[in-house]
């Protein structure tokens, strides 16, 4: 039986001329979420890095773990057309928007996992390329045995989106130092390449988490 709680993952980003608007809106807005009786917790992240473009404003990730799916539905339905809402989506883009489970069905609590500011998580969404759906899961095996080997790894988890069926993942290292050294190790190497050609990616972060209290 699944355990797996729905996580939402929204990418946004800034637009240009916004960013106080945005910070004063984002702070309205949070404060409500978080007190929803049905909101787990609520992180905050600040990406420092993406592919394949570099991002000419600031992104922001913002990641809300809910009590179940109604739980979703019924907050979506009460807080999203508030002026609060509105006034806060007005001051950014969205570049992406997951809700996702589990791939394997079992509870995930990030918190276990991103303990230190210092840390950096990542997040790509991504979908199998056509042709290439039945070799997904051993050419990611390839390439994330790799990964898993590489000084600073902390862990990877798997997702899949509810809404559209693409998969996600969150990969967390230590530190920002042990993320770029692994890049650099990792994007020379025939995995990375084969793994990459079988995927089409929508959406690529790294970040780090920020006070959103």
């Amino acid at each position: 039986m699944s355990t797996s709680k729905p996580l939402e993952i929204a990418i946004r980003k800034v637009k240009a001329g916004q960013e106080k608007a945005f910070v004063q809106a984002r702070a309205s807005f949070i404060n409500k979420l978080k007190k929803q009786e049905s909101v787990e917790r609520d992180w905050e992240f600040k990406s420092f890095f993406s592919m394949p473009d570099k991002d000419d404003t600031d992104v922001f990730i913002g990641m809300t773990r809910y009590v179940s799916m109604d739980a979703v539905s019924q907050i979506s339905s009460s807080l999203m057309d508030t002026d609060i809402a509105q006034s806060f989506f007005t001051t950014f883009d969205m570049k992406a928007f997951v809700l996702v489970n589990s791939a394997d069905g079992d509870d995930f609590r990030l918190e276990d996992i991103i303990s230190s500011p210092e840390h950096v998580l990542e997040v790509a969404v991504r979908t199998p390329k056509e042709g290439f759906e039945d070799q997904f899961d051993g050419l990611r095996k390839g390439f994330f045995d790799l990964v898993a080997a590489q000084p600073g790894y902390i862990m990877d988890k798997e997702f899949i989106d509810v809404q559209t069926g693409a998969r996600v993942v969150l990969i967390a290292w230590k530190s920002q130092d042990a993320f770029q050294n692994a890049l650099g190790v990792l994007s020379v190497k025939a995995e990375m390449g084969a793994f990459f050609a079988a995927i089409e990616a929508s959406a690529y972060q790294a970040m780090k988490p920020i006070d959103n209290s």
